[in-house]
């Protein structure tokens, strides 16, 4: 017994010199890979995966999970179907939501409803799933959810506000329309960091250029944070280093804001990474972090902190921001690599996921929602409604019209997001410009009303819901106004052919009696019909005739016993006015009031 325990006593003394020989040796080999420089980081390396059987936190431990896409660009009907798709999770009980994103981004406003939706939400776990790829709003829309995963490969970021006009494309910002779309974006950003863990200044660089940073560590504690050149000088003696290091090299994930020591960066001012950002910019950026009533966790960087932190490495050269699966992993942005849905529940620890998928009225709603499809709608309703005015009782043009309007303001009640005044602003004033043309003689007030109301609702339509206010309205109303322009113009000029051309149309010749027989004699007869001559001869320029009926603008004037279809240049005349010829076309005979002529005969 005392000779086995002598020699295993023996044993364990005989390498413990050669065990800390070892140990140290490790520890030197790995604070030189630390300081040492290496390549810039290699997007292709895959990222590791957490371990299969990798304990599961309680705030992410999830039993029914809900699956929203958010696949293509991101517009407004993207916002209305995910918040929609939000809130039947919310109502079913589902424990997390994970918004599956493959995008190249879409319209600021959109992306901050969603964000809002997102903030705002009674499920507090949600998660962003880059799969594959989050470029512009679809990176800001992920940083609003409380954690991120990413398959492999994966791409997020590049999220700099640019203008894009249905027209002519890209377009150039100004400093000051750069500036009023910078500001709520960087608040919106600094707030996720703050809530979610990101580093607040880190994240500034998705939305702007400029930004450079150095990834530095705390000794005592072992919480990282990124500095701009400012703090960089405070920490440390000498210029900083601008050449890129493997921020992996060192076993410990970078710590966002969230990790750091909260008493000493209390408060929810904001430091922003801009190099040229003005003072009005930060104003503006803290006024909504205020409103938003988020503080932050970043300590405050002075020059009693030198020599307590140790630097990492050369984090963002100035350019924006654009990361790969791997490189979110290092910067701390995301958590693990999800491959597919199995996965995703392994992740929670789920019994069930159900994806919900934007549905077909949604799409549906989207295509005919865009500018070009409405403002063909908008020329289809203007011709149809031109021609049953012109030659009432025929009733196909008149069916074509209302098919033309509901489909134009279908895309809204398909969704349930319908701006109804739109609606009853066209229907009013159609009902104005009818009471003016058939029943009120003469041209006032409620033919100007009806024509506003006609183009406001239209507008209207055209801008939809909550287009009016929110970020980018000026970009959707100068928009809307153009193609309402340029569709009324289009318009104008098929008017012009029909009333020119109307007999001689295929199919719509055999609409209209080409006789005189039988027409109403209240005026209400057919428009088009009246701009050419009767078969009994023309009439000279310069004859003075006797209207027979009202001429609202076309119908019947009696030259020396002869009826004559004529159209009234100049307003509208009433019947037993007399009137003078102006012109004599192939189809066209027009007259003006004339100061006196021959007596109605009784």
């Amino acid at each position: 017994m005392p000779t086995n325990t002598a020699r295993s006593t023996i044993g364990r003394a005989g390498r413990r010199p050669a065990a800390r020989l070892l140990t140290r040796l490790s520890a030197l080999l790995l604070t030189l890979a630390a300081l040492a420089p290496t390549p810039a980081l290699r997007a292709q390396d895959a990222p590791a995966a957490a371990p299969a059987g990798a304990p599961i936190p309680a705030s992410r431990r999830a039993q029914r999970v809900a699956v929203i896409t958010i696949e293509g660009p991101i517009d407004r009907w993207t916002s209305i179907s995910v918040r929609r798709r939000l809130e039947f999770a919310e109502r079913e009980g589902y424990d997390a939501v994970v918004f599956d994103l493959d995008t190249p981004g879409g319209e600021v406003g959109a992306v901050l409803e969603i964000t809002n939706a997102i903030k705002g939400s009674s499920i507090a776990n949600t998660v962003a799933w880059v799969n594959p790829d989050a470029y512009s709003g679809g990176a800001i829309i992920a940083l609003s959810c409380s954690a991120i995963v990413v398959n492999d490969p994966a791409t997020m970021g590049d999220a700099a506000p640019i203008a894009v006009s249905p027209f002519s494309g890209l377009q150039n910002l100004g400093a000051v329309e750069r500036q009023k779309i910078l500001a709520p974006l960087i608040a919106e950003l600094v707030d996720s960091a703050r809530r979610n863990g990101y580093d607040e200044l880190l994240v500034q660089a998705f939305v702007a250029t400029g930004v450079e940073l150095w990834m530095v560590e705390d000794l005592k504690t072992g919480r990282r944070l990124f500095v701009d050149e400012q703090e960089y000088r405070l920490l440390f003696d000498g210029d900083p280093p601008r050449s890129r290091v493997d921020l992996s090299a060192a076993d410990q994930p970078p710590v966002a804001g969230a990790g750091a020591d909260p008493a000493t960066g209390a408060g929810s001012g904001v430091r922003l990474a801009l190099p040229d950002a003005s003072p009005q910019l930060e104003q503006e950026v803290s006024e909504s972090l205020d409103f938003k009533g988020s503080e932050t966790r970043r300590p405050a960087i002075s020059g009693a902190d030198k020599g307590r932190y140790r630097l990492i490495g050369y984090a963002t050269d100035g350019g924006l921001l654009t990361l790969k699966s791997r490189d979110l992993i290092r910067y701390g942005f995301a958590s693990r690599v999800v491959k597919d849905d199995r996965a995703l529940e392994r992740f929670f620890g789920a019994s069930s996921l159900t994806r919900l998928d934007e549905t077909w009225s949604e799409a549906l709603a989207r295509f005919l929602d865009s500018l070009v499809v409405k403002g063909l709608l908008i020329v289809v309703f203007l011709l149809a409604l031109f021609m049953e005015m012109a030659a009432p009782g025929i009733g196909l043009p008149g069916g074509v019209a209302l098919a033309a309007l509901a489909i134009l303001v279908a895309p809204q009640f398909l969704v349930g997001a319908a701006a109804w005044w739109g609606l009853v602003a066209i229907l009013g004033g159609l009902g104005l410009i009818a009471l003016e043309i058939f029943v009120i003689p003469g041209f006032g007030v409620p033919g100007v009303a009806g024509i506003v109301m006609l183009f406001l609702g239209l507008l209207g339509v055209i801008v939809g819901p909550g287009g009016f206010t929110g970020p980018g309205a000026t970009e959707d109303i100068a928009y809307a106004l153009a193609t309402l322009l340029l569709s009324l113009s289009t318009a104008g000029v098929g008017m012009y052919f029909l009333s020119k051309h109307y007999r001689s149309l295929p199919i719509f010749n055999r609409l209209v009696l080409a006789d005189t027989v039988g027409r109403p004699a209240d005026g209400r007869g057919e428009m088009l019909a009246a701009m050419a001559p009767e078969a009994a001869g023309p009439v000279a320029v310069g004859a003075v005739g006797v209207a027979t009926t009202p001429l609202r603008p076309a119908g019947t004037a009696e030259f020396d016993d002869r009826l004559i279809d004529v159209v009234s240049e100049f307003g509208f005349i009433d019947a037993g006015q007399p009137v003078r010829v102006t012109s004599v076309g192939r189809f066209r005979v027009a007259v003006e009031p004339a100061d006196g002529g021959p007596e109605r005969l009784a």
